[in-house]
Parts: C-alpha cells; sequence; structure tokens
C-alpha cells in the first residue's frame, strides 16, 4: 500500500485537490476551441536524402537555403567537385566527379567522410535524421535517408565514421585515437593489425580472419564484436547516429553499411550518453 502523502499533494479519501468525499473532480475537456486557442500550430516537416547511380545525390524537400548550404560542405569535403546540378522529379540532384557510390580505396573513405559532413551539416541547422531506409531491389540500390526539422536546433556535436572494408577491415574516419587503440586491446587476439592509414585523419584495424564473410557459429562472434565496438564508443561519448548503406553492392554480393557517430560538443568523460 503506498502511503498517503501530506499536505493535501495527492489528497486522501476525504479532502484534497483530487477528491472530496466519494466524488472525484472531473478531469479538464479538451475541446477543438482548446486545439485552436494555440497562436502556431505545430506542424512537422520532412525531407529526403538520397543516393542514385555512381555519382549523384538527391534532395527532395528541403529549403533551398538548405540545399545551398548542403552545396557548398560538399564543395568543402569532395576534392573532386561537382559535375553538374539540375531539377530531378521534384528534387534538387547534384551529379559529383568521380563515382563515390562504387569507388574503393581512398575514394570509398572521401565518400564516407562526405556523407558523415552532410549529415552534420544537416543536423547543425536543425535536420535531424528520422530513419536510414532500403526501399530499393535493384543490385545497386543504397539508402534513402529521411529527415525531420527541429527547433530549436540540437546541441552542436563531433562527427566519425566507421566503415566495415573488404572482407576483414574496419576503418575510423576523422575518430580519435583512443577509439582504436581501445578497441584493439578490448579484442586481444582477433586483431592481425592496428595502425593509422596513409589516408589523413584514418585509422585501420586489421582483423583475424573474415568476419565480413563470416559463417556458421562465426557469425555470432561478428556480433559480439560489434558489441565491443559499441562498448567502447559509448564510453568515448560517441552514439551511432546514421547505419547507412552508401555503396553499390555487385552481381553476387551486398554492401556493408557505414556507420555513421556524433558526440556532444565539449563531451567529456564520465558524462551521460544520450542516444537519438
Amino acid at each position: 500500500m503506498f502511503p498517503k502523502e501530506k499536505n493535501g499533494l495527492l489528497g486522501d479519501s476525504t479532502k484534497g485537490p483530487i477528491g472530496n468525499g466519494d466524488e472525484k473532480s472531473p478531469l479538464p475537456m479538451y475541446t477543438t476551441a482548446t486545439a485552436s486557442s494555440s497562436q502556431t500550430p505545430f506542424q512537422t516537416q520532412f525531407a529526403s536524402l538520397s543516393m542514385h547511380m555512381e555519382d549523384r545525390l538527391r534532395f527532395l524537400q528541403f529549403p533551398n537555403e538548405i540545399v545551398n548550404i548542403a552545396r557548398e560542405c560538399i564543395r568543402a569535403n569532395w576534392s573532386r567537385g561537382i559535375q553538374d546540378e539540375r531539377m530531378y522529379a521534384g528534387s534538387k540532384e547534384i551529379k559529383l566527379y568521380g563515382n563515390p557510390w562504387r569507388g574503393s580505396g581512398d575514394q570509398a573513405v572521401e565518400a564516407r567522410r562526405l556523407i558523415c559532413k552532410i549529415l552534420g551539416c544537416l543536423h547543425e541547422q536543425g535536420w535531424v535524421l528520422s530513419l536510414a531506409t532500403d526501399i530499393s531491389k535493384k543490385t545497386s540500390d543504397k539508402d534513402t535517408l529521411l529527415f525531420r526539422h527541429q527547433v530549436p536546433s540540437p546541441a552542436s556535436c563531433d562527427w566519425l565514421a566507421i566503415g566495415f572494408s573488404k572482407s576483414d577491415r574496419i576503418k575510423f574516419i576523422d575518430a580519435p585515437s583512443t577509439i582504436p587503440t581501445f578497441l584493439t586491446s578490448r579484442l586481444a587476439g582477433r586483431v592481425q593489425d592496428s595502425c593509422q592509414h596513409h589516408m589523413r585523419g584514418v585509422w585501420e584495424i586489421k582483423l583475424a580472419g573474415s568476419p565480413w564473410w563470416a559463417e556458421g557459429t562465426e557469425t555470432m562472434r561478428v556480433r559480439e564484436l560489434l558489441l565491443t565496438l559499441l562498448s567502447v564508443l559509448e564510453g568515448e561519448g560517441w552514439t551511432v547516429y546514421a547505419s547507412v548503406d552508401q555503396k553499390n553492392g555487385g552481381e553476387k554480393y551486398t554492401e556493408t553499411d557505414t556507420w555513421h557517430c556524433c558526440r556532444p560538443r565539449g563531451w567529456v568523460r564520465g558524462a551521460p550518453v544520450y542516444h537519438g
């Protein structure tokens, strides 16, 4: 039995704001007039960003000023530049030089960095990712990213990307060196090599075996590895903001996702880590 609150805050069987004798006070009525009394009715804006062919980005239902900001972000983070722009079925299409959604090696790293930077840029403007979704059965399909506009904008964040490459590599892009260092320590004998990549801001871990082609019981060891990676990320204040399929698959295989992670700017070790 719950104790009675004093001072009539919750009331008892005979007095207080909830009860008066055996009668209960009626709940307030909700009417159409109540809803229309708000000066600024609640309204949500949604928009999408999708990757097409080997080199296209399409922005659908974003305001023009947001597309302009995203364009500058692309120019700053895709060294090959923008080849062309056009309106396509109600969307703004930006065609890049190169093949970011098919590329390997340095180009694949740059493509992951590009999407991570765009996510951060949109987040700063209040466009928060609702979900990444696969709505195509084509072998070359990639995820569509659906955004919701939030006012006020969320707190500023730092960003990093994680790629699962070849059959046995984890690439950390723009991540603090503590993350691959701690992960290598936690995985012990499962790591064959861990070193700073030849590209700026990239650290690569080479795992034993071929975890991204795992079969049998090894499939569950790979899931354990991912749980360890999440634990290391959270210990350093990071959360996975989006897991995105941003690369074309082949006729007989699909591609792994890229994790795009964020951490509130100014986070200190020991502070809470919030997801969402």
